[in-house]
């Protein structure tokens, strides 16, 4: 499965590969665009967690989660919070296939 729904721009086919139109290269070092909080907490939401879990879980208020993943989603340039998602997961699943 290819992540071309988390890229803001349709790609362009070249042959066998795919790049973005919007010159973004993946796999995205998302340390750079975001904080430690925020990736940690946009990883619960790629779990499937809710803004009241993630909370209880790293024991913060939920006012601050969503502060967390409202600067992540400008940070990373996304679209909404399911974009934002889709970006951190996309990314993830390319380190997790180079590694193994």
């Amino acid at each position: 499965m290819t992540a071309h729904f988390a890229l803001q721009n349709s790609p362009v086919h070249d042959g066998m590969t795919t790049r973005p139109t919007n010159g973004i290269r993946w796999p995205l070092n998302l340390t750079d665009l975001v904080t430690p909080r925020q990736l940690e907490i946009l990883l619960k939401l790629c779990e499937g967690k809710v803004n009241k879990q993630i909370a209880y879980e790293l024991d913060v208020s939920i006012a601050t989660v969503k502060a967390h993943i409202r600067n992540a989603i400008t940070r990373l340039g996304a679209k909404n919070r399911t974009n934002a998602v889709a970006i951190v997961a996309a990314n993830s699943a390319i380190f997790q296939n180079a590694a193994g």
